[in-house]
């Protein structure tokens, strides 16, 4: 590392909220020297997908909700619609809220904990002074911070809605919502809910790998978008 990479970071960790925005090398120095304090971003974010699950489960229209979800199904699996519109109609906000509140953080942490553990194993092989799991679980925590502000331009949105079953309110920031407008059932719908924070997620990290790790920006860029490849390749492939 470099001698301004083995200065004692600087600021709180509050402080480090806004200098992952403009001041990023500073955030992430603060991510690899102070990996404790990795709750801090990954409550915020976390706490904001809650919030909009929460919100979207306990005020959305239950007729517009269910009969979005059975277009779908209908446009995938024309055999199963009667199924699951006698499963769907004694759906209530109660399983919308574990739904949308409690499944949609349980899955974010998953990715993000995953993330980590694909962070620390590719810091294994391709770097000879390699970080504890911890400090990579810190540093994801605090480079998909901006995919926060995904929750919150949701919750303007939805703020702004009828509050009809519009999946896309709640992903805002998707190419989906933003360019294509496709419909739950159509081809590439799934690929198309990639998030343009997602894009400046990526580059946190490829900026964070090759600080910490010296990487050059071919090797960076590579060890950040492998798994994005993986993912949407095999959503593209099934």
């Amino acid at each position: 590392m470099n001698e301004e990479s083995n200065a004692a970071p600087r600021g709180s960790a509050l402080a480090q909220l806004g200098n992952l925005f403009v001041a990023p090398a500073q955030a992430l120095d603060f991510a690899d020297r102070r990996a404790k304090m990795l709750w801090l971003p990954l409550l915020i974010t976390l706490a904001c997908q809650a919030a909009l699950g929460a919100w979207f489960a306990l005020t959305v229209n239950l007729g517009s909700w269910r009969a979005a979800i059975l277009q779908g199904i209908a446009a995938r699996n024309p055999e199963a619609a009667s199924h699951a519109a006698q499963m769907y109609a004694h759906h209530g906000r109660a399983i919308l809220l574990g739904q949308f509140a409690g499944g949609g953080v349980v899955w974010l942490l998953i990715i993000e904990l995953l993330f980590a553990l694909y962070l620390f194993l590719a810091d294994k092989i391709f770097s000879a002074d390699s970080r504890g799991y911890g400090r990579w679980f810190s540093f994801t925590a605090w480079t998909s911070l901006p995919m926060a502000l995904g929750s919150i331009a949701g919750m303007v949105a939805w703020a702004l809605s009828n509050h009809a079953a519009n999946f896309d309110l709640l992903a805002v920031t998707s190419l989906n919502t933003l360019f294509f407008h496709l419909h739950p059932g159509d081809a590439y719908y799934r690929l198309a809910q990639f998030s343009i924070l997602q894009f400046w997620t990526i580059g946190l990290m490829v900026f964070g790998l090759k600080r910490w790790c010296r990487h050059g920006t071919s090797k960076a860029l590579g060890i950040a978008l492998a798994p994005y490849v993986v993912v949407y390749g095999l959503l593209f492939l099934f």
